[in-house]
């Protein structure tokens, strides 16, 4: 094999490794971050599923947290109420809810 040729393995070894390295980077990021937002999607379900009663019987488009809360709909636990804000608001025929958390915050979310 010529010098030229090993040149070339030797480079094209280490850039396929550090590819390698990089996709595998990425990857774990996203795990990690699908792992820590996932109590706080289940978060954004359960505001709706309990929120949506009130809603509907009071005619309602929009509420906030504190008002949930309020009116004892929903029950948080202390970390919640002291770390979270939002609402849930009726968007067509469905509900959507938006938080804002110490370390979260819902895409949309406007204050």
């Amino acid at each position: 094999m010529s010098p030229d040729l090993k040149r070339m393995r030797r480079v094209s070894i280490i850039w396929g490794s550090i590819m390698l390295l990089l996709v595998i980077g990425v990857t774990i990021l996203g795990f990690v971050y699908k792992n820590e937002t996932k109590k706080y999607k289940a978060f954004e379900k359960s505001i709706v599923e309990q929120a949506t009663t009130y809603l509907k019987n009071n005619n309602l488009t929009e509420a906030s947290l504190e008002e949930l809360i309020e009116y004892e709909v929903i029950e948080l636990t202390e970390d919640y109420q002291k770390q979270c804000d939002g609402y849930v608001i009726q968007k067509k025929d469905n509900y959507k809810s938006y938080i804002k958390c110490q370390n979260y915050q819902t895409k949309g979310y406007e204050s």
